[in-house]
Formats: C-alpha cells, structure tokens, sequence
C-alpha cells in the first residue's frame, strides 16, 4: 500500500519512539508489512530485487490475465476513465505546461511511428463515407463561399497565395503537430472553424496533416488542445 510522505515521516516518528509496526499499522490504518517496506531500506531494495528477478513473469501473467478477462478489464477501465476524467485531464494539461519540449519530442516520434497508419484510417474513413464526405464538401464549399464575402483583393490573393505554398512549397510543417508534411498530404486549414463562425480569411488559415487536420475535425482551438 502506498504512503504519503507524511504518514511515513509519522511512522518513522512513532517507531523512533519504540512503537512496533503493529502498533505504527493501526494507529495509521495500514498493514504492519507496508510499514515495514516504508521504513527499512532492505525491505525496499528485497523488494526490488524480486520484481527485477520476476519482470517477465509477471507481464505475462499479467497479459494472460486480460486475455483471459478482457471484457471485465475493459469495462474497469471505462469506469476509471469516466470517473477520473476531469482529474486526467487537469494532470495531463499541468504535465504539458510544464513540459511542452518534451511533449513536442514525444508527439512527433509517435507521429512518425504511426505515419502509415493514422493516413491508412484517413483514407479508409473516407472510403467508408463516400457520400457524407460529399455532401460535407458540398457544406465546406457554401460556408467558404459566405466566408469569403467581403474579403479584399489582397486578401483574396494572400488565400491563393496560402493554397499555393502548401501545394507547392519544398517544406511545410503541420501548425498542430509541427511535424513536415509530404506533398500531396497537406490540407489548409481554418483554425476557428466556418461552421462556428471562423472567416475565411488568411489570419484563419493555417496548413496542417491530413491525419490532424481529420482529428481536429470542426473543434474550437481550445477544444483540439492547440496552443497558439
């Protein structure tokens, strides 16, 4: 069982005393064996030495276990996740804040890693969904078209200019992963959405990865997790 830092300071005080671990146990609330492993460093290292010794043996006890009740496992995760959710959440965000190199580092090996996969799911989304993705183009295509009202000729040819350099251009980097995308997966993107009220203007339009631009889908930049 786990202890916080100050029932462990507590125990070692009450041990110093002359109280037993029994006694340290029930006065804590917690077995005589946890206060034994929190304040001797031999139980530790015993401790240690025998998860070292039984490492695979225990991922394959553990791995045969959710084979054997994967629907029971499962179902335990879906509870923790929606009974933990805002707390993940909040720790997730407070880890990102105070990590945002290595977070970047880690997003971008997990996006070469998956490269292949997550455009497969794309392209297979969209072979699924052959007319929704049409009638949702047709949509795209009527809310652009309002958008644009009103835009100036320079604005209109700083659009043209933005669809030509991610068609074009030799290096462009994904504005959500910040990975550099191929020719030919890259996609324009209005970082506030048309369907929430997003312009069609080029301080709205950023390029971005067909498989984050499909992720992002018709999110608030706040809500897609994107830090501008």
């Amino acid at each position: 069982m786990t202890m916080s830092a100050e029932n462990v300071a507590r125990a070692q005080e009450m041990r110093d005393s002359g109280m037993s671990d029994s006694a340290i146990g029930r006065e804590l609330g917690v077995g005589n064996k946890a206060i034994a492993y929190q304040l001797n460093p031999a139980a530790r290292e015993k401790k240690a030495a025998y998860r070292d010794a039984n490492r695979d043996k225990a991922t394959a006890y553990a791995r045969e276990y959710v084979a054997a009740n994967l629907e029971e496992v499962r179902a335990k995760q879906r509870i923790y996740a929606e009974t933990h959710r805002e707390e993940d959440k909040a720790s997730s965000a407070a880890y990102r804040a105070a990590n945002p190199e290595k977070c970047r580092i880690s997003k971008a090996a997990s996006y070469q890693a998956n490269r292949k996969k997550r455009l497969a799911s794309v392209r297979e989304y969209y072979r699924n969904h052959v007319g929704e993705s049409a009638a949702w183009a047709a949509k795209r295509r009527a809310l652009k078209a309002g958008a644009l009202v009103g835009a100036t000729i320079a604005q209109r040819a700083e659009i043209k200019a933005i669809y030509k350099r991610a068609k074009e251009d030799p290096k462009v980097r994904c504005y959500l992963c910040g990975d550099l995308i191929k020719m030919g997966e890259r996609q324009v993107d209005h970082i506030m959405p048309l369907s929430k009220g997003g312009t069609h203007r080029p301080s709205n339009l950023a390029v971005a990865c067909a498989s984050c631009n499909l992720k992002k889908h018709d999110k608030l930049p706040e809500e897609a997790g994107i830090l501008l």
